[in-house]
């Protein structure tokens, strides 16, 4: 795993550190991962994690994304509902 400079160094260009941060997510998913789904949370996680090694940022949002809470499963299958037609669209 790749480490961060000293603290006082430059931080790395936000265009490396979210391909890191990506690199390792799909490494950690085996590739099977939705990309616009990834690059939000890239987006979303990045100001947080700046400062981070973006493979270890990638690692504890794994970690955390893939432990369940005991007591919020959910009751049902969750059914998304279905489309709706927009007006005027033939």
């Amino acid at each position: 795993m790749r480490k961060l400079a000293k603290p006082d160094a430059a931080p790395m260009k936000p265009e490396a550190w979210w391909r890191e941060f990506k690199d390792a997510f799909h490494e950690l998913c085996n590739d099977e991962i939705d990309e616009h789904w990834l690059n939000g949370l890239t987006a979303t996680l990045y100001p947080f994690h700046v400062d981070r090694d973006p493979r270890e940022a990638a690692a504890v949002a794994f970690a955390t994304l893939n432990y369940e809470v005991p007591g919020y499963e959910l009751e049902e299958p969750f059914e998304p509902p279905p489309p709706r037609r927009r007006p005027g669209l033939h």
